[in-house]
């Protein structure tokens, strides 16, 4: 063991590059992950960028806001895994197109996702904690 702390090993993580989606492209809709409880509240369907449930908000039967700081919007967070990258139909943004899901979770996760693990949706004990109402 070398100094105080082990230095954790990196994998050799190769991002996900998207012919499709450039990564100006890829800026703004991180944006639009933000601030966005009008953007949801106009939607009906957002998409989780870290854990990939999608779902209905106008249905949803409880919705998870975390609140900014004035004036900005509240921010939504998952359902399902409690993380905050949603984005709403209402955005513009292709939520429902796979490669336009793996190109956003691989850059703003940096590999690290269940999306980018090929795990499946579930809802993570985790987000009970975070979700505790």
């Amino acid at each position: 063991m070398e100094g105080k702390y082990m230095k954790r090993k990196r994998s050799s993580y190769i991002p996900f590059v998207s012919e499709k989606y450039p990564p100006e492209y890829v800026q703004l809709a991180h944006k639009a992950t933000f601030a966005n409880e009008s953007q949801i509240l106009e939607s009906d369907s957002c998409t989780c960028f870290y854990c990939g449930h999608t779902f209905n908000p106008q249905t949803e039967e409880k919705l998870y806001w975390i609140t900014e700081r004035e004036p900005k919007e509240k921010t939504l967070q998952c359902p399902m895994c409690g993380i905050d990258c949603l984005i709403g139909s209402s955005s513009g943004f292709p939520i429902h197109d796979p490669e336009f899901v793996k190109i956003c979770t691989e850059s703003w996760f940096g590999g690290i996702s269940r999306i980018s693990d090929g795990l499946t949706v579930e809802r993570l004990a985790l987000a009970d904690i975070l979700l505790e109402d």
